[in-house]
This record gives C-alpha cells, structure tokens and sequence, in this order.
C-alpha cells in the first residue's frame, strides 16, 4: 500500500480483483481501503523522527557533604546540582 498516492473511486473499481465483484461488495471493499489508508497514513506521522529531544537543565539533588548533611551558602540556601534530562 502506497500512503503518499491514493487510489481514487474510477481507478480502484477497475482493478482485476475487484471489478468483477457485485457493486456492494466493490464499495465495501473500496470503503476498507480508504480504512487501512488512513490508518497507516496516521501510524506513519505517529511514529516519524521528530528529530533530537530537546534537553532542559533540571534540578536532580543537592551537594552534600561527607557527613551526608547538606552543603549550603553563606544564606543558609542549599547548592543544587543540576544536570539535562
């Protein structure tokens, strides 16, 4: 099946498998077609490469000490360490 090139009503209902079907059963079939075009046309956006995540710089912890005790500045606020995720 090629997603990037439907094959329109007039064209479809000429194809050998299909022409010699009941008219019922043609749209039927055409119906599942357009069915399993859309979905593979939207499977194909979901999974394209939406290039490289972008990173944000983010807090992951805080500075400790030997003693596990947190390290701080002179305010009394502790350093973060930060890191992109």
């Amino acid at each position: 099946m090629d997603i990037f090139n439907e094959i329109l009503w007039p064209q479809f209902k000429e194809l050998n498998h299909i022409y010699k079907l009941p008219l019922t059963e043609q749209v039927k079939q055409y119906n599942q077609y357009l069915y399993e075009l859309n979905e593979a046309r939207i499977n194909w956006i979901t999974y394209q490469n939406k290039g490289q995540k972008q990173l944000t710089l983010q807090n992951v912890g805080f500075l400790l000490q030997e003693d596990l005790f947190n390290l701080q500045q002179e305010d009394g606020n502790n350093i973060f360490i930060t890191a992109y995720a």
